[in-house]
Formats: C-alpha cells, sequence, structure tokens
C-alpha cells in the first residue's frame, strides 16, 4: 500500500497507480509492505531502486547508510508492538531526495500512522524532502519518548512493589511467589522494551549525522537547524535509557536479593528442623535397639522416662535457636 503526505496542504494526497507523474505537492510516500506493482511505480516515477526487506534488515553501516544518484539510502530498527504487547523491532528505510522522502515499512509503525492524521500537517511547512524526512523523525522521536515514559511509570510501580515485599508481608508465601514472579516479568519486559528503543535512537542519531552531512547542499538554514535540534533531542533520549537500564539492573538486583532472602530463610527454618529432630532420633534409636540387658525395660516408669527425655532432647536446641534468633 502506498500513502502520499503533502506538508504543505495539510493532508494526505490521491494519487492513482496509473498517474503519469506524481503530483508536486507530494513530498512523503509511505510505502507499506509494497507490492511489486507499486514499487515499480515508485522506481519509474522517482527514479530510484527500492531497498528490499533484507537490504534494509541488514546490520552494517554501509547497507544502512549510503547515497545513489544523489538520493540518500536509510533505515533503522523501530519499535513495533506484537499482539501479546511483546516489543520487537522492524526495519523502517528511508530515501531522501530534494523534493520528496520515501519510507518503507514492512509492518505497522505508529508514529508513521500518526502522521496520516490531521494535526500532524499543522506545521504548514513547505512541500519538499527533507521537511517530510523531520516531520517523520519528530513522529519516531516522540513516541520513543512516550515508550520511555510509560517504561518509567512500570519502574515506579515495580519500585514500591518490589520494596514493600522488602518489608515483610503478612506471611502468604504463594502470593508473595506470584508477586515476585511478576514483578521479574515486568522488569525482563520493561528491559527488552528500553533495549529496543535504544537500538532505534541509536540508529536515528547515524541518520541524522549522516544527513547533515551528504544532504548539506539542499538543505535550508532552517532544517540544518532542525536536524541539530533533533540531534540533541536524541542523544538525550539515549542517556535517558541508560539511566533507565540502570534502574531495571537495580530493581532486578533487589528482586533476586529478595528472592535470595526468602529462599535462606526456608533453608535455615529446614536447617533447624532437621537439627532439632536429630537428638530424639538418636534416643529412640537407643531404646529400640531391645537388647537383654537393658535396665530400663524394667522400670516401672520407663516409657515415661523415654518420652520425657525425648521431648528434652528437641526442646533444648529449639530453644538454643531461639534464643540465637534463628526462628
Amino acid at each position: 500500500m502506498l500513502k502520499f503526505g503533502s506538508t504543505h496542504f495539510r493532508g494526505d494526497v490521491e494519487v492513482p497507480l496509473d498517474a503519469e507523474k506524481i503530483p508536486p505537492e507530494v513530498n512523503w510516500i509511505d510505502a507499506i509492505c509494497p507490492t511489486a506493482e507499486e514499487i515499480a511505480f515508485v522506481e519509474g516515477k522517482l527514479g530510484i531502486k527500492v531497498p528490499t526487506l533484507e537490504r534494509l534488515s541488514e546490520i552494517e553501516t554501509s547497507s544502512r547508510l549510503y547515497t545513489d544518484r544523489g538520493h540518500l539510502f536509510m533505515s533503522t530498527p523501530m519499535i513495533v508492538h506484537a499482539e501479546r504487547g511483546l516489543a520487537r523491532t522492524s526495519p523502517l528505510g528511508f530515501v531522501l531526495g530534494r523534493e520528496f522522502t520515501l519510507s518503507i515499512r514492512f509492518d505497522r509503525m505508529k508514529p508513521c500512522d500518526d502522521l496520516h492524521t490531521a494535526r500532524v500537517y499543522e506545521n504548514g511547512r513547505g512541500a519538499s524532502g527533507p521537511n517530510a524526512f523531520i516531520m517523520l523523525i519528530e513522529s519516531i522521536i516522540d513516541s520513543i519518548a512516550d515508550e520511555l515514559e510509560r517504561v518509567t511509570a512500570d519502574l515506579d510501580a515495580l519500585s514500591q512493589t518490589i520494596f514493600e515485599q522488602g518489608k515483610g508481608g503478612d506471611g502468604d508465601m504463594k502470593r508473595d511467589n506470584t508477586v515476585m514472579k511478576r514483578s521479574l516479568g515486568a522488569i525482563s519486559g520493561n528491559g527488552y522494551l528500553t533495549a529496543k528503543a535504544s537500538d532505534t535512537l541509536l540508529g536515528i542519531s547515524r541518520m541524522l549525522a549522516f544527513v547533515s552531512g551528504e544532504a548539506k547542499y539542499f538543505l535550508s538554514a532552517e532544517e540544518s537547524s532542525k536536524l541539530k535540534a533533533q540531534g540533541r533531542d536524541v542523544a538525550s533520549l539515549i542517556d535517558y535509557a541508560r539511566s533507565q537500564n540502570d534502574r531495571l539492573q537495580m530493581l532486578l538486583d533487589a528482586a533476586l536479593g529478595l528472592t535470595n532472602i526468602e529462599q535462606n530463610n526456608i533453608f535455615r527454618l529446614l536447617t533447624v528442623v532437621s537439627v532439632v529432630g536429630i537428638p530424639p532420633t538418636l534416643v529412640a534409636s537407643m531404646y529400640g535397639m531391645n537388647f537383654k540387658n537393658m535396665p530400663e525395660l524394667d522400670w516401672a516408669w520407663g516409657y515415661q522416662w523415654g518420652l520425657g527425655l525425648i521431648l528434652c532432647s528437641a526442646l533444648i536446641p529449639a530453644l538454643w535457636f531461639k534464643r540465637r534468633g534463628w526462628w
């Protein structure tokens, strides 16, 4: 599917595939899972070679950033949310020329979809390729910032949950284990999302530097200034993502530490029980040997003596452990 946008007329422009040319007011072409017919139309009208999904997915810089006959070819991984809410990345490609920007994607991406709504065209910029590219980058930066803000909100809630657990719960071990498992899962999910956001920000940072250097001969002073401002925004978000990673690691260490403490408490309790049970077992086994020459067998209170000795042998170590604070 191809969508044609204009920053000058503030909206989408309908262009049939049998059109002789693309209207001059169109400065953004959004190719969403393009068919062979759509690719042929774009290549014929723009005089470019549209990158394939395989080319956009390559990780080396020479494949992500290059020029060809006056056009800039770029790609970056972009965050995509699956049906179950798990974040992943999908390549987002750009072809930048003096008069147009072509975006190529093979998944639904919120930043691009947002640009097809009326509100994003209210800037009234001229119909040029760099202006369309700047709008796309603005939308991507806003989307990544929103993702990181949601991670921050989740981490605030997780911090409260984890540290409340650390203060000691109501003794419901099953519920505590469930809460801790959910917390660990949420930490892992947010860490994965932050890592994907960092990948996207790094790709955008490289693209902005590439455009500022390679396209300076057709960039206006205002466009160059805007790209530099976006570069600063991306740099600040990269720093923010790093701080989020540090916070995620701290919460992960805290959750694992509390889990280890709980496990140590359980093992300590089992140790106390096993040690307390050793003396009574020894007494019972001694009087269970049934040798002929055992004077206690003839005692009138021999049975009560044995029970009392078993009880005392259990109470003495139990009281000792209690005084030591082991249980």
